[in-house]
């Protein structure tokens, strides 16, 4: 009997399929608490459900920030080459010694949350071919870039934000969008100028490449995202094993998280979505994987600096709910 080759994806598939699921009892304590309190006023608003979700992946009616992970991935993508007439790999290091050295305002938002600031480098000496014709990573790069991303939960961290600096991820997260949901090239690639141009063009031209495979998440993944975006599923993925609560930057941070949910919608259940960005389509991306922002601060960056801004604020309400 022919037996079926082992695929590197299968383990991927398998922890997908099989996600705890917090504790329900702790959030639905800390809901009641806040609807019960002051007459029913509901003192947080909105903030009182993000408590509550807080509640359910810290398992306790009294969660709090203490150790928070401020992660930022960053890859490289041989696409910029025809959008940017640049070389990936030096933007890609230019874009890692400015998080670690030079100008970043998130560096400085992790420091005023004393939250820990560590930057994921994902094979930038190697970036994801050039998806306008041929896969970016082959199956098994892929599944090895989520499994290190995956080592984001070894921090000991009680919230993770995800953020992306990716050089070229923003075109990847547009054709993994494009790939997941259909739709023209440039609604989810949008923007002014002659990049824009050159971005929507690739996102078509990867779109007709890899036709064949836009039924299967994890082949769109592999197609048309990197290193970067695979590392965050990782990353996304075992949090949730490990019942770690994750707030979601921008565009490309939730074009990863929209594999996971393609593959199992409640597989995002630890995840809040920080924010909306300006990027056009970052708000189409989150109805698409059922998230509502919870900030809008009209940002046009993703390297996590929303995110990392979320954290003082669930940090305030927690502490809030904690008095009532």
């Amino acid at each position: 009997m022919t037996r079926n080759p082992i695929s590197p994806f299968d383990d991927i598939r398998k922890l997908t399929a099989e996600l705890p699921a917090g504790d329900l009892e702790a959030e639905q304590r800390l809901h009641d608490k806040l609807d019960n309190s002051l007459g029913g006023l509901k003192p947080l608003g909105r903030l009182g459900r993000a408590v509550a979700w807080l509640a359910r992946w810290q398992g306790t009616d009294e969660p709090s920030l203490s150790k928070p992970l401020v992660s930022v991935f960053i890859g490289a993508h041989q696409v910029t080459k025809f959008i940017l007439d640049a070389d990936p790999v030096e933007g890609a290091r230019a874009r890692i010694a400015s998080l670690t050295s030079g100008s970043a305002s998130v560096r400085g938002i992790a420091g005023a949350e004393s939250a820990f600031f560590k930057v994921f480098e994902m094979g930038i000496e190697a970036p994801a071919a050039d998806m306008r014709l041929e896969p970016s990573l082959s199956e098994r790069d892929c599944a090895g870039a989520i499994a290190y991303g995956m080592e984001v939960v070894a921090e000991d961290c009680d919230i993770i934000v995800i953020g992306c600096a990716g050089f070229g991820t923003a075109t990847a997260a547009a054709g993994i969008s494009r790939g997941l949901f259909g739709g023209a090239a440039s609604y989810w690639a949008g923007g002014d100028g002659v990049q824009a141009v050159r971005h929507i063009e690739a996102v078509e031209m990867a779109a007709a490449t890899h036709k064949n495979i836009l039924g299967d998440p994890l082949e769109i993944l592999r197609c048309f995202g990197g290193r970067d975006i695979a590392g965050m599923v990782g990353a996304i993925l075992a949090a949730r094993h490990q019942k770690i609560p994750v707030l979601l930057d921008g565009y490309a941070v939730c074009a990863a998280a929209a594999i996971l949910h393609a593959l199992n919608p409640q597989a995002l259940d630890h995840c809040l979505a920080s924010h909306i960005s300006v990027e056009p389509a970052h708000g189409a991306l989150l109805d698409r994987i059922a998230k509502k922002p919870l900030l809008d601060f009209g940002l046009g960056i993703g390297d996590g600096s929303g995110a990392a801004l979320t954290l003082g604020v669930l940090r305030a309400a927690a502490a809030g709910a904690k008095e009532l």
